[in-house]
């Protein structure tokens, strides 16, 4: 009974490290946002995986890839809990994902 008890300790201390891995890499995510040096998704995947932030947005693995594929796809809700995941402000994600989105040449800006 003592070794299940150490196996469950040992098993809430590996979460806690997980937890406390992943909110250093939300923060290093926020910085480079509110500091404009995120351009591609590929700088945010190189701080966190794709298959994490697809979790933590809680999109399926192969739709939030279709999504980053094709940015006009993202929801405003799902920008909405990108910039809460990451504690920024909603308009810089939505500026990020509008120019991914000119980027792709999706979508063409007038200016009149």
């Amino acid at each position: 009974m003592a070794k299940s008890s150490r196996i469950t300790h040992s098993d809430k201390e590996r979460q806690l490290a997980r937890e406390s891995k992943m909110k250093y890499k939300f923060n290093s995510l926020r910085n480079e946002f509110e500091g404009g040096k995120i351009s591609s998704f590929d700088q945010v995947f190189a701080i966190v995986s794709e298959t994490r932030l697809a979790t933590e947005l809680n999109i399926s693995f192969y739709t939030f890839r279709k999504k980053i594929n094709d940015p006009g796809e993202f929801t405003v809700s799902e920008m909405m809990k990108f910039a809460a995941l990451i504690g920024i402000q909603y308009e810089i994600i939505h500026a990020f994902i509008m120019e991914r989105i000119r980027a792709k040449g999706k979508v063409k800006i007038f200016r009149g």
